[in-house]
């Protein structure tokens, strides 16, 4: 890493944010359409605060900028996954741009970088939750203001007054007149009940259960109430009590707001004054005491409701109002005396109202209903309940009516209707599936099964190509069994819990095997499902966890390869060196001259022998390289087989009698011509009798031999030396590869040998196969190759390699021959002039290229010798040059053989087409070389000529 991470981030710091902003805008909605600046907020002073921690280390804090932006998100209305996906964008906008400034970071910095970026989310996350909790804060302590204001309002109230949640009835508030009036003032959080025992079964309790149940209110008057006093004595008292319903927002009930008035004195009165007038003793006073006493109570009564937003009027028996509380938001005199007619601006309200009024006035039973008014262009909706109202005699004398304004509720339950035909348009166009299941609970309470309420198109695969035809159905009755109906414990804990759950399932369409990744969410006593299709998804992540296994296996057969790849080159540095040894160790010796004649020939021996062991090393990794790279080309000429075979022992028995190992060879009379390569035949089974010469131990027996089955030609190799292991059999044709292949190995080679046959013989159609009953049991080789040919002709033995005894020398094949040897090396070039001179030629030597040409136009020669590579000018633009010269110069024409260490076959190739007429391989045998010149020179036959 050449710079510096915080200097990259400062130099980079516009192209991060370029970045950050365009990857944000295609990921989130909520900032598609913001403005750049609002996105881009405070982030070029985080970036700065990022590249300055990673310099000073834990020294610098550096989080200003993260907290003013938490703060500025807050501001916006952003929630905390917006936020925390935000910083998510900008760890890889961050590592992107570094990507794309081909710089790689250390370990220590990615994690310093990853360190100080949770260090910005977490500040800015603690700033954003911070202001939302100051925001709480704020809320809760309003609606303590507003609960502490009602509560005194409810305080200086001159009635009893107490309201009650649930089905329980319990306290929620209760002013002092209420406790006061039930001696207790421990009530709040407590049921009715339980605080006041001594009410269950009295009728204040069965008007309360009443409303409960049936969510209408209630008017009792002059009800007993019994209350335990403090000597444990009942006191009863009379009361006139309303009990008025209250609902929550969306219309449910939740509990009863209580208002009592007590007449126990009223009630007194009235019955003395009862009493009086049947005795004839009322007098007026008392009579204008009770009707005082009434108007007091009406007034505690206004003042009660004065707080209320119910409206409660009377009517009389012509429907006009008598006594009004908070009607139509209009005041006593604009109403009282008047029909609604002349009251309500919305005839057709007031004529609905009018006709439904002299319904109760006439059957004698309440009505309730829902009217909207239309005044001003606005609507008012408004829930009215009316009821006959008595007098003493029982005869109907008008109505009383309380009605409550249930407009924000009717807006409400509009909005919901329109945000359920949004839900349904979507979702009816949405590709991935989705249902509404209700909860059908047994008689226990527990979940028994499911109902459909709603499905969708998409959700077709999953319900079998089903679709609203399922709606209002059992899941148990209509899909058991089914993939969906598997899920039943998850959908019911989700109900129960209130906690989502996701599960995959696994279903068949039309034959095709789908995977559907389910998201199950509680929705009231029931469950919404969606559904999306990861059948793609989930193949793609099979096949990457192939790809990903086969990847694993050629990178341990890659490092397998680079193993054996190591081991043999170890190998085959080991393998040159040591007959290098013996060559230069025993040059040295016979330079001082001090050797008598029986060290002079062994010393010659150990160096020809050795000289020889390096040539097969380096044919056999020729061959090697020849195969792997494809361009191993065969002949296809009839071949004597008991010919090859004996050529090839001739070879291997020397170094068999040299060990003590006895070599034997048949062959079947009827084994016939085989058709195909004599020299790749005889490497074969040159190779197979080394290997097991080799392996055999002194006083072993090696056994080579031929037969035909059938038309295949098989060749056998049989020893009793070391044998194979079991577990190395498998891997006995492998390159490189050697049972024992470390540096305690008994044995020398490359390990190519094996690998070098089977190649060979597959080539020619053929197959080899190895057997061994164990370790010190010896082994059998058996290759079979298809003959092709029937004809016994005798036809002569190739010879691959050589086969000069070590004292043999070249006939004098050469007598008068003129040679002239090319060579830029000048050992290369003084053995090749002692070679020829041996053989009786007489020979001229140049070093380059350019000498021999001189030497050309100046001599006549009979034959030309000469190197490849060169320096200045290579032996293929010399033969070019001498070639081109044409008539003028005799010896333009001259027989040319190419001697070169470049053998592969292109290298051939391009000699002949330079102008050569023989190209050999170095290092060759001097006889061998001898013969190949006088072929050329057509001593050896016709005398050759360059065409």
């Amino acid at each position: 890493m050449t710079t510096p991470l915080p200097t990259l981030i400062r130099t980079r710091r516009e192209a991060i944010i370029e970045r950050f902003v365009g990857e944000l805008r295609r990921r989130s909605a909520a900032v598609r359409d913001m403005p750049k600046p609002l996105i881009i907020n405070s982030l070029p002073s985080f970036l700065d605060e990022v590249a300055a921690g990673l310099e000073n280390g834990a020294a610098t804090r550096g989080d200003e900028a993260a907290r003013e932006h938490g703060e500025v998100r807050w501001e916006e209305g952003f929630d905390l996954d917006v936020m925390v996906r935000e910083y998510g964008v900008l760890r890889r906008s961050i590592l992107r741009e570094i990507q794309d400034a081909g710089v790689t970071p250390t370990l220590g910095d990615l994690e310093a970088l990853s360190e100080r970026l949770d260090a910005g989310i977490a500040r800015a996350v603690t700033e954003h939750t911070r202001l939302q909790l100051a925001a709480l804060e704020a809320e809760r302590k309003r609606v303590e203001l507003e609960r502490g204001r009602s509560g005194s309002l409810l305080a200086q109230a001159p009635a009893p007054i107490c309201l009650l949640k649930g089905a329980d009835l319990v306290f929620e508030l209760a002013n002092p007149l209420f406790c006061q009036m039930v001696g207790r003032d421990d009530l709040l959080g407590r049921p009715l009940v339980e605080a006041v025992p001594e009410l269950r079964g009295q009728v204040l309790h069965a008007q309360l259960a009443a409303v409960m149940t049936t969510g209408n209110p209630s008017v009792a008057n002059e009800i007993p109430v019994r209350i335990a006093h403090w000597t444990g004595e009942l006191v009863e008292r009379l009361y006139n009590v309303l009990c008025k319903p209250v609902r929550d927002v969306s219309g449910a009930l939740e509990g009863v707001m209580v208002t009592a008035f007590e007449v126990t004195e009223q009630i007194g009165a009235r019955r003395k004054a009862e009493r009086l007038a049947l005795e004839l003793q009322q007098s007026v006073a008392q009579r204008l005491r009770a009707e005082q006493a009434l108007r007091v109570n009406e007034e505690r009564f206004r003042k009660a409701l004065r707080g209320s937003p119910v409206m409660v009027f009377n009517q009389d028996r012509e429907l006009r109002y008598t006594w009004m509380h908070n009607s139509f938001g209009k005041s006593e005199r604009e109403v009282l005396g008047k029909t609604d007619a002349e009251v309500l601006e919305d005839p057709e309200a007031a004529r609905s109202l009018d006709r439904v009024k002299r319904e109760v006035l006439t059957s004698g039973v309440g009505q309730r209903r829902e009217i909207a008014l239309h005044v001003g262009g606005r609507t008012q909706h408004l829930d009215i309940s009316i009821e006959p109202l008595s007098d003493d005699a029982g005869e109907i004398v008008g109505i009383t009516c309380t009605a409550t304004d249930i407009t924000e509720r009717k807006s409400i339950e509009q909005a919901l209707r329109a945000s359920e035909a949004r839900f349904r348009t979507v979702q009816e166009a949405s590709p991935d599936g989705f249902m509404i299941l209700r909860s059908v609970r047994d008689g226990s309470g527990a979940i028994s099964d499911f109902e459909w309420v709603y499905v969708n198109p998409a959700t077709g695969p999953i319900v079998g190509g089903r679709g609203k035809d399922l709606e209002g159905k059992r899941l148990s009755v209509e899909m058991p069994g089914s993939a969906l109906a598997s899920a039943f414990g998850t959908y019911a804990r989700v109900v129960e819990t209130g906690e989502a759950a996701r599960v995959e399932l696994f279903c068949a369409h039309e034959g095709a095997p789908q995977t559907f990744r389910a998201i199950a969410v509680a929705l009231g006593d029931g469950v919404g499902i969606s559904f999306h299709d990861i059948t793609e998804q989930k193949r793609t992540e099979a096949e990457r966890a192939q790809l990903l296994e086969q990847e694993q296996r050629a990178r341990q057969h890659a490092e397998q390869l680079n193993r054996l790849k190591d081991e043999f080159l170890a190998t085959v540095s080991h393998e040159l060196r040591t007959p290098l040894q013996s060559i230069l160790g025993w040059a040295r010796i016979l330079r001082t001259g001090e050797v008598d004649a029986e060290s002079l020939e062994r010393g010659l021996a150990t160096i020809e022998r050795n000289a020889k062991s390096q040539s097969q090393l380096i044919e056999d990794i020729l061959d090697a390289s020849t195969i792997i790279a494809g361009k191993l080309q065969l002949r296809t000429d009839p071949v004597d087989v008991r010919q090859v075979l004996a050529t090839a022992l001739d070879l291997v028995r020397p170094t068999a009698l040299a060990k003590g190992v006895t070599v034997n060879a048949w062959v079947v009379d009827d084994v016939g011509i085989f058709l195909g390569d004599a020299d790749r035949l005889q490497q074969i089974v040159w190779n197979l009798l080394t290997n097991a010469v080799k392996f055999t131990p002194s006083g072993g027996q090696v056994r080579v031999g031929a037969r035909r089955v059938d038309a295949m030609l098989e060749v056998e190799v049989e020893d009793n030396g070391e044998g194979i292991p079991k577990s190395f059999l498998p891997f006995l044709f492998e390159r490189f590869r050697q049972a024992d292949g470390g540096m305690t190995r008994a044995h020398g080679g490359l390990g190519l040998g094996l690998a070098i046959v089977r190649h060979l013989a597959e080539a020619q159609g053929g197959t080899v196969h190895a057997e061994s009953d164990g370790e010190g049991k010896g082994a059998r080789f058996r290759i079979r190759l298809p003959i092709r040919a029937e004809s016994h002709q005798a036809l002569p033995s190739p010879q691959r390699r050589g086969s000069e005894s070590p004292g043999g020398s070249a006939r004098r094949l050469l007598e008068g021959i003129r040679v002239l040897v090319v060579d830029d090396e000048t050992d290369a070039r003084e053995l090749l002039g002692i070679i020829f001179v041996r053989a009786g030629a007489t020979v001229r030597e140049a070093a380059s290229a350019g000498s021999a040409l001189e030497a050309l136009r100046e001599g006549e020669f009979d034959v030309l010798v000469s190197d490849i590579g060169m320096p200045g000018e290579d032996g293929y633009a010399m033969m070019r040059r001498l070639r081109a010269l044409g008539t003028e110069v005799p010896a333009s024409g001259i027989p040319a053989l190419a001697l070169t260490a470049y053998t592969r076959v292109e290298d051939r190739r391009q000699a002949i087409a330079a102008g050569f007429q023989m190209h050999l391989a170095k290092p060759i045998e001097p006889n061998s070389l001898v013969t190949a010149v006088a072929h050329l020179v057509g001593r050896a036959g016709n005398r050759g000529s360059w065409p």
